[in-house]
This record gives structure tokens, sequence and C-alpha cells, in this order.
């Protein structure tokens, strides 16, 4: 009885690990975008895993299966990457205004 019950549990424990697996796969090849600033942004992937999008002021976008998080974005010159981005979890911000030198 006692070599049903561990097997029983062994076989669960092999079972929970498995899904557990695949879980933490599946969230390495997501990538999203989150814009926290007030212009809306282009964001063209440099793959052809998905296609480009605009993501407007305060919406997220995720996308599942991107193997390769290349891109670039466009109004450059008014919006900016937080510090707080990380590979596949990208925030964009205001750009500061430049400072005027004399």
């Amino acid at each position: 009885m006692k070599k049903i019950i561990f097997g029983l549990a062994m076989a669960a424990l092999v079972l929970g690990l498995t899904g557990c697996e695949d879980d933490t796969k599946e969230k390495a090849k997501r990538m999203t975008y989150d814009n926290k600033s007030r212009f809306t942004v282009a964001v063209i992937p440099l793959s052809v895993e998905y296609g480009g999008f605009m993501l407007p002021s305060g919406e997220k976008r995720t996308f599942k299966d991107v193997t390769s998080p290349d891109f670039r974005f466009e109004p450059a010159d008014k919006v900016m990457e937080s510090s707080e981005s990380m590979e596949r979890y990208v925030i964009f911000v205001d750009k500061p205004p430049e400072e005027k030198t004399e």
C-alpha cells in the first residue's frame, strides 16, 4: 500500500513540475510594450515574427512566441525607453526637455 501511495505522489510531483516548465518557456518568449508617454508610439520590429503597430498613450500590448526582441520606435525625438524597461518588457516614457546651454 505504501508503494502505491508513494508512486502516486511521485507521479503527481512530476506532472506538476512539467506543467510549470511549459509556463516558464511561454513567459520567456513573451514581449510586452507599455506606453506611459503622452504620445502615440509606432513600434517597428526588426524581425518578421509580428507586424509593426501603433501604441496609443496609456496602452499596453503583449505578443507570444517572440524569439527576437529587437525593434525600433518613433517618434524617437519625443519618446524614449524607461530605465525600468527590461529586454522583454519595454516601457516608453516622454523624453525630458533638452537643456539649453549658453
